[in-house]
């Protein structure tokens, strides 16, 4: 059963203590200022998914250790990701609100493309243990690149079915809110106080 939080509490945030976030374009910095702003842990299930060496976590194991990870939040969470399938819809089913993050596919390559040139340039650490290359970055299989552009060819509506059939069946009670352009995201920031960390 859900629990609410009072109307007359003054620190309660219209967004509720448990915020989903999934989509592209500025995700983990949103969530990292939503945690900011609400003194609440950011669960990035990207560091969850990957071991060192990118080597990828067995369903069931990946599935279990977030919600463990969510089960010490006690106080609430923001949680960054799109594993949503693979966790079953669970991470729905508790969440308050539902931030989709769906800017123009142009706004979200040409995010990612900067941010990989910068993270492969200053050897950032991403993703538990692991590091971008340029290797990886450009010239992989792997390459998250390359994955955004066959998603968006290919899967676009595949994807926004699946999502949208989530929701339905997961979603009950569930705040959602879908910001569609990057003036959207820097009037929601604007909306609720929050500072890009």
């Amino acid at each position: 059963m859900r629990s609410t939080t009072s109307v007359t509490d003054p620190t309660a945030s219209p967004l509720g203590r448990r915020i989903l976030l999934w989509g592209g374009g500025g995700k983990t910095t949103l969530s990292h200022a939503l945690g900011a702003k609400l003194d609440l842990p950011v669960v990035e299930l990207d560091a969850l998914f990957h071991k060192p060496s990118w080597e990828e976590r067995d369903p069931g194991e990946f599935r279990k250790l977030v919600t463990d990870t969510l089960a010490v939040c006690e106080e609430g969470w923001i949680v960054d990701g799109q594993y949503l399938g693979a966790l079953g819809g669970e991470a729905l089913g508790h969440a308050d609100t539902l931030i989709w993050l769906e800017l123009p596919f142009r706004t979200t390559f040409g995010r990612v493309f900067k941010r990989t040139i910068k993270r492969v340039r200053d050897k950032q650490r991403i993703c538990g243990d692991n590091y971008e290359t340029w290797g990886k970055a450009f010239f992989s299989r792997d390459s998250l690149l390359l994955y955004l552009l066959k998603r968006r060819l290919f899967h676009h509506r595949e994807t926004l079915y699946r999502r949208e059939n989530m929701i339905r069946e997961y979603g009950s009670g569930l705040r959602i809110i879908r910001l569609k352009s990057a003036k959207a995201l820097n009037r929601f920031y604007v909306e609720h106080e929050l500072v890009r960390v």
